[in-house]
């Protein structure tokens, strides 16, 4: 069976791939497993036959020496092939999916030193691999149990809880089970913290670490966009109920015609129901990052009021970008509230509309927010957080009786 120091592992594309890099960093001993994985020299190669398909392979690739990263394709590549053939797809299948990703692990790789697993993806191999490894959740986002802890909190009827946790129930249990068996939970932020809390886990093993932003990509030095008459607002993330879609386009018909140089555009996949004949909106679908950069060069504002996140990358990518900013708490970014950005209660349209129509009208305002949430970003680079994670693993190995140089 394989050994390694450090293992981490997710069966699909998230900020895994980030952390990995930063592993790099530090370990001589690592692996990385996924289901799929392509060199950057794949995904030139793509790019040269036709660029959608490099833009597709560029998904599932990162910088990564040779021999860091083991794949095994075969339960992804199955499930995209019943949908293929007209399986009617369900939220079930990535949790099929991430069951047998771990059998193989454990099938394969003998317990590691220190194990770093992702949310939903984890319970298997920490059941076997408990006492036997340092284990590590990385949440990715706060636990679905939350949204009813918030629902209530907010006074939510039924059809906003239905929308909101209709494919949850299977998860809160796998969230549950993965949370008592870590040693160590990874927070994004503090609201995924708070979530965590709200089941009981125990505080003594979760930590707060935010990730990164990749700040050379996400990097506008100019600001004169600013400046600019017409007005760009930017929803980056999937059109849905959780991120707040349904919220800004109710804002949005309060506000269209009395700013008639405003725009509004989607960047991500649509999946709700959206009203016909919006003036003024346009939905682009999902986008790579080198043309989201491009886009967000001519925005001037950025929306995202959702209901359930972790550690917003749109967010982080935006305040990179020299936007200014509306989000809410949920997302557990590092916006304060008149400061670097605008924060609303989720679900309040009179508040979206008010902050809407503030940064619309007052270009003095829109432009001194960005510039300060430009420069607080700076602190929160995909390295600094490398640094900070290197530094927890090494006081894990310290502390623990794994304790050996990486």
């Amino acid at each position: 069976m394989t050994t390694s120091d450090i293992i981490s592992f997710h069966p699909g594309k998230q900020h895994n791939l980030e952390q990995a890099i930063q592993i790099v960093r530090f370990s001589k001993n690592y692996k990385h497993l996924t289901s799929l994985f392509f060199s950057p020299k794949i995904v030139r190669l793509g790019q040269n036959i036709y660029s959608k398909i490099g833009n597709e392979l560029k998904k599932r690739s990162a910088p990564l020496p040779a021999g860091v990263v083991n794949t095994n394709p075969w339960p992804e590549i199955k499930m995209l092939l019943q949908r293929k053939a007209g399986y009617k797809a369900n939220s079930g299948d990535y949790l099929v999916r991430n069951e047998i990703f771990q059998e193989w692990i454990v099938k394969n790789y003998a317990p590691p030193k220190i194990c770093i697993g992702y949310d939903t993806s984890s319970w298997v191999v920490f059941d076997k691999w408990k006492n036997k490894s340092f284990l590590i959740l990385d949440l990715s986002i706060a636990i679905p149990q939350y949204k009813l802890t918030l629902a209530k909190a907010y006074g939510a009827d039924s059809d906003f809880i239905h929308n909101q946790t209709k494919d949850d129930g299977p998860l809160y249990e796998i969230y549950a089970q993965e949370l008592a068996l870590a040693d160590l939970v990874l927070c994004g932020s503090e609201f995924v913290r708070d979530s965590c809390l709200s089941l009981g886990t125990d505080p003594a093993k979760l930590r707060v670490l935010p990730y990164g932003a990749d700040l050379v990509k996400f990097s506008n030095k100019d600001d004169s966009h600013q400046d600019r008459e017409k007005i760009k607002i930017a929803f980056v993330g999937a059109v849905n109920y959780r991120k707040g879609a349904d919220v800004v386009l109710k804002a949005w018909e309060q506000v269209v015609q009395d700013f008639p140089q405003a725009e509004l555009h989607f960047y991500g996949n649509v999946q709700m129901e959206v009203p016909g004949n919006l003036e003024r909106v346009f939905f682009h679908g999902f986008i790579n990052q080198d043309n989201l950069v491009t886009e967000l060069k001519t925005a001037q504002i950025s929306i995202l009021p959702s209901f359930l996140e972790g550690s917003s990358l749109a967010i982080y990518q935006a305040m990179a970008m020299g936007l200014a900013v509306i989000t809410t708490p949920n997302t557990g970014s590092i916006i304060q509230n008149n400061v670097n950005g605008l924060l609303v209660r989720y679900g309040s349209v009179e508040e979206t509309i008010a902050a809407l129509r503030r940064l619309m009208e007052n270009k003095s305002l829109r432009k001194t927010m960005a510039a300060t949430a430009q420069a607080d970003i700076q602190s929160y680079s995909w390295d600094n957080y490398g640094n900070k994670l290197n530094t927890l693993l090494q006081d894990v190995l310290q502390k623990s009786s794994l304790a050996t140089p990486m």
